[in-house]
């Protein structure tokens, strides 16, 4: 295993890469994982929203980071010997020290049933990867989570 992790969020590339978006190194198009490869990148952090679209199933965009692509990136950085960071944001959307929002399915959730959820959530999601063959090296829970998670239940200083 190498002495220190060089990795990049890669959590918008497919669809970066269905918009057209083009990777090149040395004038040569080539795979944007293998360029970043050859360059000594070994970890991937792959983001994973809950459920990234609206009620009629429109996508939020932004990389519509839901598990279908959390599958398929990780299971390409596989391929090329990355590793990967898995973060959990516990939102349908991007999570941040402005804003944490609760997912779709969990509003109105008291704290104990907030709990729950996390909790089956993280099991089912963890299991579904290990059982995709794509289980991750490691996990990062919530993301940016100076002010909390899981808003209002979970604010800062709410969070005990």
């Amino acid at each position: 295993m190498d002495k220190f992790i060089k990795g990049m969020d890669v959590s918008s590339l497919p669809e970066e890469t269905a918009l057209g978006a083009r990777f090149y190194d040395e004038g040569k198009e080539g795979d944007a994982l293998e360029i970043l490869k050859k360059y000594g990148a070994n970890s991937l952090r792959i983001r994973l929203w809950n459920d990234p679209y609206s009620e009629d199933g429109k996508p939020y965009g932004a990389g519509t980071s839901d598990f279908t692509k959390l599958v398929a990136l990780a299971s390409a950085g596989k391929k090329l010997g990355y590793s990967y960071l898995l973060d959990l944001h516990y939102s349908d959307f991007w999570a941040d020290p402005g804003k944490q929002i609760v997912p779709k399915a969990w509003q109105g959730y008291g704290p104990e049933q907030l709990e729950e959820a996390v909790y089956e959530y993280t099991v089912s999601t963890m299991t579904a990867l290990r059982e995709a063959g794509v289980a991750p090296t490691m996990v990062q829970v919530g993301n940016e989570l100076t002010n909390g998670l899981l808003w209002p239940t979970g604010q800062k200083p709410n969070f005990d």
